[in-house]
């Protein structure tokens, strides 16, 4: 393998972590009482509306939209019908969300390292080309990488194995001598087999779950 890709949310970035944490400031400023359920039926509205954008359904603007629509009223809390005022109620959140932005700890040591083994870097990520970027400058991980792909900008998204193509070409590797590591089992680990590359899925959330590192030297063949 001479080149790795990296997701970025969930595998490099902290994304629950600072999701959970904006979310909780946020509603407890409406005045919500937030328990560990709320947080659960944030996270899933999250997921369901941000689903619905990647596969072209609503614009990036409505998927967060979409997310208050369904999280507040089982709340009690009173939705503005403008969707520019919608808009601006959804900013007090992404305010609480960039103030917990960090990238998990070992990530920059492990990117170092890597690179001082010869590898080539690459990220693939979906999302809003403008908060991508603006996670990596935050958190440090900008310079660590050879190519950064945004499936805004490069046209594709995980798991669309035209993605994964775009990050081998930037990476300049066939897509078979081209590791990835990702946290989703679909968008990731299976996106980029798809595409030809050996995947290494992980977990940063659960208890017990096998090193990042060591799954990676392994997949490399490396220790």
């Amino acid at each position: 393998m001479r080149a790795i890709g990296f997701d970025l949310d969930g595998t490099l970035f902290d994304h629950r972590t600072a999701g959970r944490t904006g979310a909780e400031q946020f509603l407890t400023g409406l005045g919500a009482t937030v328990t560990p359920p709320v947080l659960d039926a944030w996270s899933a509205a999250e997921d369901e509306h941000f689903e619905r954008w990647r596969s072209g359904e609503i614009d990036f603007r409505e998927q967060r939209r979409e997310r208050l629509r369904t999280v507040l009223p089982p709340l009690g809390l009173a939705l503005p019908h403008d969707p520019g005022a919608l808009d601006g109620l959804f900013e007090r959140y992404l305010d609480a969300y960039r103030a917990a932005w960090r990238a998990f700890p070992d990530s920059l040591p492990l990117l170092r390292e890597l690179r001082q083994r010869g590898h080539r870097l690459g990220l693939l990520t979906n999302g809003s080309a403008a908060q991508q970027s603006e996670k990596l400058a935050v958190t440090g991980l900008d310079a660590a990488f050879d190519v950064v792909c945004i499936s805004e900008h490069i046209g594709a998204q995980k798991p669309d194995a035209r993605a994964f193509a775009v990050l081998a070409d930037g990476l300049g590797v066939p897509a078979s001598e081209c590791l990835f590591v990702g946290d989703d089992p679909v968008h990731d680990a299976a996106g980029a087999r798809s595409a030809g590359m050996t995947a290494v899925l992980v977990d940063r959330y659960t208890s017990g779950a096998p090193d990042v590192r060591r799954q990676v030297l392994a997949a490399l063949g490396e220790s």
